[in-house]
């Protein structure tokens, strides 16, 4: 009977607002991705007539000044739509940073859109998470209880959103448990994997029924990887890692460089100047606009040159390093896939050189390009599964991990901050600009019907920085370790946390929906 009423407590509320969430933001993300599609095809569209007349050319860069005014008036009224919605999500479902949802939401439609239709080389994946989360936070309001259960059914909202984006499920789940929490619970686990579950199998649904292709990228047959190939495929990770070292040096340059001249340059005149830029660019090299989609697959297919690899790069790499800084709303998951592939292309080609195999170089390109992003984010398991999900067709992990890990290995020896969580460090900072924050420990009882009960201490999403520092037991024979080395709270318990906060008001809210709202948290020492 125990093991029943916990099952209904535990089980069934995270199956049901998984599965809710799941099926909302499945419909709505893949009709945000079905409309950026169409916007994007309207806008190469368009593009490609502006280059037969003069007077094309004026109207087209006179849109684009229209549409930076219309980005700058965004950012006034929203400015949490600002940039690519992947970081913002993450200091989000941390407990990090606080949001407006459905201004977000709306924010980031109208933002994204008018980032596709000006051609800036950005995705529709970031995107998808943040009012993935967005739509997260409007279910978990439901529940009666939006401080306990709202960062878990957001989590599965973002999930849901990444894996209408990118066709890739599993790869969804690990990348909201590896790379957002960085940690596996059982609760986080089941809400994340039903939310994915279920978009997924809308977002397949109504790609079917729309005579769409649900997957971000469909590959021809790849050459398979031989026990032969370990030389060339370390090889591959080292020079990876290099390039991800590189990539991430320069973001680190070009920070520096901002914050001495960025008084010249406010936050309007970067906007302004980059779809200016992006004008130039859809006049001149059109391959260093838009998402990358098709770039990724042309590198793959070995159809661009030497000398045009590394002119696209580096194109790409400061309009990335442009639009990251101005906060331009769009998402840069796959612009970044495809710096990976430009540069796995080169990578791969002058391995070819040393006496590669030749036919391997498809598969080795897509392989270094997911790496690249691994090791961006310092997340390897998402990029091995998403390897494996992008090709269909890769069963033996060994070589895949056999790269990815050796990216994974040099680039903690840089000692640098993922570029996610260093542009969400930033947004932490933009939010919490004059406010002091504080330390104190606070005393508490485990209330009947409290949303912590049975759960493990390390299953609860408590406030960011909050630890439990003691716990002691309202029954003397209730032992401190359950049988499975975890310490599970009851009712009567009486537990004391240390907490780093800004909004004391705001932390008392969210532990009073944990442990029980009638009661009064008290302040106690400091040990």
């Amino acid at each position: 009977m125990k093991r029943y009423k916990e099952y209904v407590a535990h089980v069934l509320p995270c199956m049901f607002y998984g599965v809710l969430c799941g099926l909302l933001v499945g419909v709505a993300m893949f009709f945000f991705k079905f409309g950026a599609s169409k916007v994007t095809a309207l806008s190469e569209h368009l593009l490609e007539g502006a280059k037969s007349s003069p007077l094309y050319i004026i109207l087209l860069f006179a849109v684009l000044a229209l549409g930076a005014l219309l980005m700058i008036l965004l950012h006034k009224k929203i400015p949490d739509c600002k940039g690519g919605g992947i970081p913002l999500s993450e200091g989000i479902l941390r407990g990090l940073l606080s949001f407006h949802w459905l201004k977000t939401l709306i924010g980031t439609f109208v933002g994204s859109m008018i980032s596709f239709f000006c051609g800036l080389p950005l995705g529709s994946e970031g995107p998808a998470v943040v009012m993935g989360t967005s739509l997260g936070c409007l279910c978990g309001k439901i529940s009666g209880n939006k401080h306990a259960w709202s960062r878990y059914v957001m989590s599965g909202g973002a999930g849901a959103g990444f894996a209408v984006a990118t066709g890739a499920p599993l790869a969804a789940m690990l990348f909201i448990l590896e790379e957002v929490h960085k940690r596996f619970t059982p609760m986080l686990v089941l809400t994340v994997s039903m939310s994915v579950l279920s978009a997924t199998a809308v977002n397949r649904g109504l790609s079917s029924l729309f005579g769409v292709s649900p997957y971000l990228f469909e590959v021809e047959e790849l050459a398979r990887f031989e026990l032969s190939h370990m030389g060339w495929l370390l090889l591959l990770g080292v020079l990876t890692a290099i390039a991800v070292g590189i990539f991430d040096a320069s973001i680190i340059y070009f920070r520096k460089l901002t914050a001495k001249i960025g008084r010249f340059f406010p936050r309007p005149v970067k906007i302004l100047l980059i779809f200016l830029l992006a004008g130039v660019l859809g006049l001149t090299c059109v391959d260093a606009l838009y998402s990358g989609h098709h770039t990724v697959l042309e590198v793959a297919e070995g159809h661009k040159t030497t000398l045009t690899l590394v002119l696209i790069l580096a194109l790409r790499m400061l309009m990335m390093l442009l639009i990251t800084d101005s906060g331009v709303t769009g998402g840069i998951f796959v612009p970044t896939l495809a710096i990976g592939a430009l540069s796995g292309g080169l990578i791969v080609k002058l391995l070819v050189v040393m006496g590669m195999p030749e036919e391997l170089y498809s598969a080795a390109v897509l392989l270094s390009m997911c790496a690249f992003m691994g090791g961006m984010l310092r997340s390897p398991l998402v990029s091995a599964v998403l390897f494996a999900e992008i090709t269909g067709q890769f069963t033996d992990f060994f070589f895949v991990a056999l790269v990815v890990f050796t990216v994974s290995f040099v680039t903690e020896l840089f000692n640098q901050t993922s570029f996610y969580d260093s542009v969400m460090e930033r947004m932490e900072k933009e939010q919490t600009a004059g406010k002091t924050p504080k330390i104190a420990c606070f005393e508490m009882k485990v209330l009947p019907g409290a949303f912590v009960i049975g759960k493990a201490v390390r299953d609860v999403m408590w406030p960011p920085s909050c630890v439990v520092l003691s716990i002691k037991r309202a029954e003397k024979n209730t032992a401190d370790t359950d049988h499975d080395g975890e310490k599970r709270l009851y009712e009567g318990d009486t537990v004391i946390v240390r907490a780093r906060f800004y909004e004391e008001e705001e932390l008392k809210k969210v532990l009073l929906g944990l442990m029980g709202k009638n009661q009064e948290i008290v302040e106690v020492e400091m040990h």
